[in-house]
Parts: C-alpha cells; structure tokens; sequence
C-alpha cells in the first residue's frame, strides 16, 4: 500500500510534463559515561550526550551551531526529600553560561521537576544551543537555603569528540533521504544509501515509479486501448523525462528541525524551464501530419509519433532563472529511517517544483 501512494504521488512529474506538451539510528551518541559524582545528597551521572536540532523554527540557529541534548540522572542519597529542577543545571563554556533550549518533548523524555524521596531517581534530557566541537562544562547546584552553601559539581562535555561529530552528522540523513528517493526516481539514477536511509526496498519503489508512469501517461492521453501504444517508446520517454531533470535541475536539501518522530527539510530547487515545449511539440506535430500527404490522422495514429517527439524535444529544455524554496516533512521509523510523508501537501509540492512551465 505504502509502495502504491509512492508512485501516484511521484506520478505527478510524469503528468506535468506530457500536459504541458499536449495542451540516522536513534542511539545516542553517548560520550564516555562519567562516574557518578556527589553533591551534599544528590548522586549525578551523565547518560548521554549528542547533538540535535531545534524541534520548531522559533530557534533560530547560527551557522556553526547545533542542539547540545544530555541526558542526565539525578539520585537522593540523604534522608530528607530532594527538590530537582532544570534550574539545578547550567552549562558553561569557559567562563560563559550557555542558553538552555526549550523543546517541546513528545515522548516526555525532558528532564521535569520532581521531588525525590530517599533513594529515588529521576533522568530527563537537558538542551542547550552550543557551538558544534567545542568543549563545555555541565555543572549540577543543588538548591541550598538560608547561609548554607555547598560546592556545586562539574562534568567536562567534549563537543568534538568522534561520537558527538557523529551525532551531527546523523542529523543531515533525513535530507540525504530526500535526496535519495528523488535520485533513484525524478532523476533515474543509482544511490546506494537509498535503503540504509530510508528502509525502503529500492527495487520496488523504482518499479512503481516506472509502472506508474506508465499508466499515469497513458491516462493523460485519453487512451483507452493500451495496445495502441508503444510500450519502448513509452519508456523512453520516462527515461528522457528524469534525463532532462537529472541533466537541467538542480537541489539541494538542508534538515531545519527534527523530533523524535519527524523532522522537516528544507529544499531549495531549481527546475528545468519548457515554457515553450507545448508549443514546439504542436508544431512539430503539425508538419507531421502535413508531411504524411493526409487530410487528416486519428488520435491512435498520431500517439506514438507525438511520444518520440516529446523525448525529442525533452533535451532541449533548459535550466530555469528561478529558485524555489519547499519545506518538506520526513518521517522516522522505529528503526531509525528516513521516509515521505505522502499524505502531507509539501510533499506534492516540492516534486512538481522541478518542473516549470
């Protein structure tokens, strides 16, 4: 069924250019744990640590930066009830306090407030906007009262670290998966990290593609009899179809924010131009007719001719002026894939967007 939306929804580049012719797994990145560490009655460890990205467009992120996620474990180890709070924590870099982040947490994984009996825990992730490989300090203050003081307690982050520089890296996948379904169908080429993106079979979703395009131009021409047409020369036409997008568009894609369940990117396309492909094909077209010595040609005869011309024409479409900015949503599996959102909108439209007319 997933296979089956697949292909009707690509189908639309297909259909667009014949109308204008004929009218990263989700592990943490775990730093090397730290030993616990005491502070009055409280015993802190840090669990984790890795980059990330901002869950909405209200953080706005400078070049060089990133999401610092850590998740960390707070214990009572006295007798008397402990307050925790994210106020506990502050990070620093150097003699700098870091911002902490507000991140909507869908699965509730953000360190809360909590009140630990004896011998209670408590673990929750912390966020802070931070330069990507630069070395920080967590430090841990419990809350004291009245003239009571107690020394607060320091973990050494290392932002570049090889698993950390890992983490970051994770991040580009859902646009790499983007990518990779546009490769492998808009554009008719091999990229071999397709299934280690996304989780898709690739033979099966460049089949639909190809199948679908098939029908969808079949359709397009009001043929009722597949046996009319020319099966090779239909597929020659796809193939001239991804050629020019492959040869005359462009795109790059960008992940803007990222949740434990989706993440949106941000595509920057520059389509290829057949404004006046419709009207070359129609002349073409014309002078066959004329050239064949009838007065007039069925609809049946004139299919196949009009489908080489197409291809033809096809190669001679140009890049576009114009860019086009599409934001795009990608969906994370249980295992850590990358897939379309088929039934969101911005999907729709960021293929079409490779196609000007």
């Amino acid at each position: 069924m997933r296979n089956k939306k697949f292909y009707l929804m690509l189908l639309l580049m297909v259909v667009a250019v014949f109308s204008a012719a004929c009218s990263g797994g989700n592990k943490s990145a775990s730093a090397d744990k730290d030993e616990a560490k005491k502070a009055d009655n409280a015993e802190i460890k840090i669990l984790s640590t890795e980059y990330t990205l901002p869950d909405d467009s209200t953080t706005k992120l400078a070049d060089g930066e990133l999401i610092l996620k850590v998740k960390v474990s707070v214990k009572n180890t006295g007798k008397e009830p402990l307050s925790v709070t994210r106020r506990s924590f502050n990070l620093y870099h150097g003699d700098s306090k870091v911002t902490d982040v507000n991140i909507y947490d869908a699965q509730n994984e953000r360190l809360t407030t909590a009140t630990l009996n004896s011998d209670k825990s408590v673990d929750g992730y912390l966020y802070y906007q931070v330069e990507k490989g630069e070395k920080y300090q967590l430090e841990y203050a419990p809350e004291t009262y009245g003239d009571e003081k107690i020394e607060p307690i320091e973990f050494e982050i290392d932002g570049g670290s090889s698993a950390m520089l890992e983490s970051a890296k994770k991040l580009d996948d859902p646009a790499k998966a983007l990518l990779a379904y546009t490769d492998i169908t808009l554009f008719g080429k091999d990229n071999e990290d397709f299934e280690k993106l996304t989780g898709e079979n690739k033979r099966e979703i460049v089949t639909d593609y190809i199948e679908g395009g098939q029908k969808s131009l079949i359709k397009s021409m009001g043929i009722y009899n597949e046996e009319d047409v020319d099966k090779k020369k239909l597929n020659k036409l796809i193939s001239a179809i991804q050629n020019a997008y492959k040869d005359k568009s462009k795109v790059k894609a960008v992940t803007k924010t990222m949740t434990s369940e989706e993440a949106k990117v941000e595509a920057t396309i520059t389509p290829i131009d057949s404004s006046d492909m419709q009207k070359r094909v129609q002349k073409r077209m014309e002078e066959y007719v004329k050239d064949s010595g009838k007065n007039y040609m069925s609809r049946e005869e004139l299919i196949n001719p009009t489908i080489d011309v197409m291809a033809e024409e096809l190669k001679k479409v140009e890049t576009a002026s114009n860019d086009k900015t599409v934001e795009i949503t990608m969906k994370k599996t249980k295992d850590g894939k990358w897939q379309l959102d088929l039934t969101d909108y911005d999907t729709e439209d960021y293929f079409s967007s490779f196609f000007k007319n």
